[in-house]
């Protein structure tokens, strides 16, 4: 509905799928506590992301279609899958248990921006959620805001969330 109100519009999603609980699967269908259970991780989370994607697609097609101006649209993720050594990474006792792959697999993240009329050159492969804003006003309102490294951190363990460790040079594909 909100390509219809006037006025210029800053809106926030944080939809927390395709996180467990699954509770959809690849066909919209409600999964149920036993269905969850008989299935394996990889099949729950691999449907409920096809089920994610869908919604996205849809929701993005029609914020196209209705929006008098086009719009600026970011989707990201806030990280990647959880492999099986990183499952419940809330007790995890130390994030340097899982191996570099792991630790890789689960640092990815979907980040995808819909510039309309924009230069984006700017954009690299590299970047982090740390300068999205950053690029997106430099781009469209004239700023000249200095672009930060783009760097991951990991925190240390369930016992430290707050001590953070760089791993930008374990995880960087570029």
């Amino acid at each position: 509905e909100m390509p219809r109100k006037e006025g210029p519009k800053f809106i926030f999603a944080h939809m927390l799928i395709p996180h467990p609980p699954y509770i959809f699967d690849q066909n919209e269908d409600v999964v149920t506590e036993d269905q969850e259970a008989n299935r394996g991780e990889k099949e729950n989370y691999i449907n409920q992301l096809i089920f994610t994607n869908k919604k996205i697609e849809e929701t993005v097609d029609q914020i196209l279609e209705k929006s008098k101006q086009p719009p600026i649209i970011i989707i990201q993720a806030d990280e990647g899958p959880f492999t099986p050594k990183s499952e419940g990474w809330d007790k995890l006792q130390n994030w340097k248990q899982l191996s570099l792959e792991d630790l890789r697999v689960h640092m990815r993240i979907l980040n995808v921006y819909y510039l309309p009329e924009a230069d984006t050159s700017i954009l690299y492969p590299s970047i982090t959620p740390v300068n999205t804003f950053r690029v997106i006003f430099n781009l469209y309102f004239g700023t000249d805001y200095k672009l930060l490294p783009d760097k991951s951190y990991i925190f240390q363990d369930s016992e430290h969330p707050y001590k953070f460790i760089e791993i930008t040079d374990k995880v960087r594909f570029d």
